[in-house]
């Protein structure tokens, strides 16, 4: 009951706080991306939220209870990814000063280009809501009894709501919020859960060694996770949409490399929490349910409500920052490139709005339909990194890109990832690596039977970015 209490009344409170951002978000720039004035304190944080959500924590900790500390490298390599954004592109990114990936593609390609990758991102955004919605589900009903499907409609509704009213200003509040509770969580979690199994000396003498072997997952599917997650990452339209917040570019590098480091603690602390539930709550029939389980058996009443609800929060934030990325998407890149391009700002905040809605009830449909978080997460990122991967990094590293070798490499690997995942399933390498290479040999070959682009593109391009870094 007190845990229920506790998780109800943080539910409350992510709505008073999307009531707040609906006071704040004046503008265009504030609803979409925090009037681009978020400092270092606080983006490190929410920048963590937006990768640590229902994979890093549900999931996670699954990987921990069936496989040991080498579960780690799923949310591992999320850090890296995110670290590498930091590194390679986002002080670029900063300084351009736009709202989407769809948007930076127009400016390098064509609108054409900006337009198809825009829609295959918001398929992306989509289906990482998705994850995150059902891995809200997941807890809520093992911390109610709820059933699952019901407890994913509730959770996907308070999202839509907050997101909804405040937009970023919501999101970057109640994030900032989630990853203080989630931290404090895990910080709470791990001595406690611990010292009931004995210390390190009781995991070492319950637990197979495979299980301290940081190797045993297999180099296959370590290898499999980077190609998805390492590189989806780094043109996540959730995760851009983040870095457009910062309020410099150096705050968006620091901030990207330090939310990276974090995140690598944070995969490192669910897999461990997912080795001591093996001997603590073994014979679990759904690995995905071993951290609730062991929270609500092991953990003191509040405490354990506590922790829960950073799980949730966990969940949450990356939810609705997809949510409203694939909202922003749709309002930028179709909406006003092609609908109503000269609509006042106003226009604009309430379609995303609208957006945020309708994208919403789909993504609470997929969640109960689906209700398998890496599934959701696999699907996800095959169609992202397979599809846009090379054209984007093509279009920051290659000047010889052209918008003929863009449009026909998104289109062409987009229809080749998908029917890979048909004929050989989610789980298969071969979805991602046919995408990629697809995508390369298209993307090349058809820029070097039409290239160069013209010199004043380029010009302009690069002009956009100076400019904007120097205001």
């Amino acid at each position: 009951m007190i845990d229920g209490a506790i998780v109800i009344l943080y539910l409350i409170g992510m709505m008073a706080v999307g009531f707040w951002g609906y006071r704040k978000a004046e503008t265009l720039d504030d609803y979409l991306v925090a009037g681009r004035n978020i400092p270092l304190w606080m983006y490190i944080p929410v920048m963590s939220t937006v990768i640590l959500g229902g994979a890093s924590t549900l999931a996670g900790g699954g990987l921990g209870y069936s496989n040991g500390i080498s579960g780690a490298w799923l949310v591992v390599i999320l850090g890296l990814g995110i670290a590498a954004v930091g590194l390679l592109i986002s002080t670029d990114l900063a300084s351009l000063r736009a709202y989407t990936l769809g948007e930076v593609l127009a400016r390098r390609y064509d609108e054409y280009s900006g337009t198809v990758g825009a829609v295959v991102a918001t398929v992306y955004a989509l289906a990482i809501a998705v994850t995150q919605t059902i891995s809200i589900g997941v807890v809520v009903s093992a911390l109610s009894g709820m059933d699952q499907s019901l407890a994913i409609v509730l959770g996907g509704v308070i999202v839509i709501v907050y997101t909804a009213l405040g937009g970023m200003w919501s999101v970057t509040i109640t994030d900032l919020v989630q990853w203080v509770i989630m931290t404090l969580g895990m910080l709470i979690a791990i001595p406690i859960a611990l010292s009931q199994a004995g210390g390190m000396s009781g995991l070492r003498a319950n637990l197979d060694p495979s299980f301290f072997d940081p190797t045993a997952i297999g180099g296959d599917r370590i290898f499999t996770w980077f190609l998805l997650y390492f590189l989806g990452l780094m043109i996540g339209q959730d995760i851009w949409q983040r870095v457009f917040t910062a309020d410099s570019p150096k705050t968006a590098k620091a901030g990207n490399i330090g939310a990276g480091l974090y995140s690598i603690a944070y995969g490192l602390a669910t897999a461990f929490l997912g080795m001591i539930a093996l001997v603590l709550v073994p014979n679990i029939e759904n690995p995905d349910f071993a951290l609730p389980t062991l929270i609500l058996e092991r953990i003191p009443t509040g405490l354990s409500g506590l922790i829960l609800a950073g799980f949730i929060s966990a969940m949450m934030s990356t939810a609705d920052a997809a949510l409203l990325a694939s909202s922003t998407l749709l309002t930028s890149d179709i909406y006003k490139r092609f609908i109503n391009p000269d609509a006042p700002e106003a226009r604009y905040t309430f379609v995303s709005r609208v957006g945020i809605v309708v994208m919403g009830a789909v993504m609470i449909a997929a969640a109960v339909w689906i209700g398998d978080v890496l599934n959701a997460l696999t699907l996800a990122y095959n169609i992202l990194t397979g599809a846009i991967f090379i054209p984007i990094m093509g279009a920051f590293f290659w000047k010889g890109g052209t918008w003929q070798g863009a449009l026909s490499s998104i289109v062409i690997s987009s229809i080749a990832v998908v029917v890979a995942m048909i004929v050989y399933g989610f789980a298969a390498n071969s979805p991602i690596i046919i995408g990629l290479a697809t995508s390369a040999i298209v993307f090349v070959g058809v820029s070097l039977m039409t290239g160069p682009p013209p010199a004043e593109q380029l010009a302009t391009w690069r002009g956009e970015a100076s400019a904007a870094q120097d205001s």
